[in-house]
């Protein structure tokens, strides 16, 4: 009886025994799934020998687990730069980076600028001491719940601290860094930008110049005394109006003398316009009429001036330009060539002779080769406008 109540307290003693192992025991990885610690940490310093009060880089990054089943969530607000303790070290920066998420992993960083004001670890080696990491487990579904408070703890980081100077140094002198490489650069770039300055300083004087030009023009253009001639598309313009003005009168009344004295006039103002030769200009003020071969152009916009335009231009004087010169343009003076031909014919011919479909298809053709002409001399950088006409420097002013 004795023997068999003492086999008895051994079966009892071993299940007592074993029950706790087994339920501690961790439960086996289903199908798919791997065995990992909840979080790792490491650091990661852009040097490892360091100067007294000497900045460094000191890199922390956690990998925590995240899952839909599982989610590792660190205190991170222990390891923000104002808050980590890392003595003797300090931090006297840091940031944080974006968080970078690798299923399983989420990889939180941090990012500390570094260091060590003890003066008693010359040539030694100094650790950055371990950091205690508290996380939690987390189950994110429908029963959410939060595990107790847990620890990892990153291990120390050691770093080397040199020597100022070696022990056989005498005295104490500040080296500089630079060499005869650094200065041969600086004096090169110094050479370039003060060309670059000099060819600034060139434009801009001669900007300055050309503004004072235009201001002195300004203010002698406003002098009462000094009469600036019309430009070239103002002269221009008005032979342009004044063949519209005649052809549309000659549409209703016929070709008059008037009418073809007027489109003469126009039609020479063109021609030597073209041919890059001057107009007369007559500015008046007391209301003279004009004469037989003066066009009349009013220029102005507050205070309109009446300014009378004459030429000399006939069909020989286009003929010999379209022959002799070849900058000429046969497509602009050719038109305006045959115009004068067959209105010089009709005003200086016998009684009788004009053709009105003759003399209305030539001013046509004209029309089209003026306002070609003047569309051209619109653009301030054109050859037309530059050569075309120049003012007469004996322009009158009759008042």
């Amino acid at each position: 009886m004795t023997k068999h109540r003492f086999c008895f307290a051994l079966v009892v003693a071993g299940l007592f025994a074993t029950g706790p192992a087994f339920a501690q025991a961790k439960r086996a990885p289903r199908p798919g799934e791997v065995e990992s610690d909840p979080i790792r940490c490491w650091w990661k310093a852009d040097r490892g020998a360091i100067r007294v009060g000497e900045r460094f880089t000191l890199v922390l990054t956690s990998g925590v687990i995240e899952t839909p089943s599982i989610k590792v969530v660190p205190a991170v607000n222990q390891l923000e730069p104002g808050a980590v303790s890392l003595t003797p070290f300090e931090a006297v920066s840091g940031s944080r980076h974006e968080d970078v998420v690798v299923p399983p992993w989420r990889y939180i960083q941090y990012e500390y600028s570094m260091r060590l004001l003890s003066e008693g670890f010359f040539g030694q080696d100094v650790n950055v001491p371990a950091l205690t990491v508290t996380y939690n487990l987390q189950s994110p579904g429908a029963g959410s719940t939060e595990g107790r408070d847990q620890t990892y703890v990153l291990p120390a980081l050691p770093m080397r601290v040199l020597s100022i100077l070696p022990r056989s140094a005498a005295d104490i002198r500040d080296e500089s860094g630079q060499t005869f490489a650094n200065v041969e650069s600086r004096r090169g770039r110094a050479t370039v930008e003060i060309v670059v300055a000099s060819i600034a300083f060139a434009f801009a004087g001669v900007l300055a110049a050309l503004a004072l030009v235009q201001l002195a023009g300004k203010i002698r253009a406003h002098d009462p005394k000094v009469v600036r001639p019309l430009p070239q598309p103002a002269v221009l313009r008005g032979a342009l109006t004044a063949l519209q003005a005649a052809r549309s009168a000659a549409a209703r009344e016929g070709w008059t003398p008037a009418l073809m004295a007027r489109a003469v006039a126009a039609l020479r103002i063109a021609g030597a316009a073209a041919l890059g030769r001057q107009v007369a200009q007559l500015h008046v003020q007391n209301g003279e009429a004009e004469r037989v071969g003066q066009l009349e152009v009013r220029s102005g916009l507050l205070r309109r001036k009446r300014v009378l335009l004459s030429a000399a231009t006939t069909p020989a004087s286009l003929l010999a330009a379209l022959e002799n010169r070849p900058g000429v343009s046969r497509a602009t003076v050719q038109p305006i060539m045959d115009a004068l031909q067959q209105f010089g014919g009709a005003v200086y011919g016998r009684a009788g002779e004009a053709d009105a479909i003759a003399l209305n298809n030539a001013v046509d053709e004209a029309l089209v080769a003026v306002r070609s002409l003047w569309t051209r001399s619109l653009n301030p950088f054109s050859a037309a406008r530059r050569g075309a006409v120049r003012p007469m420097p004996s322009t009158r002013s009759v008042a």
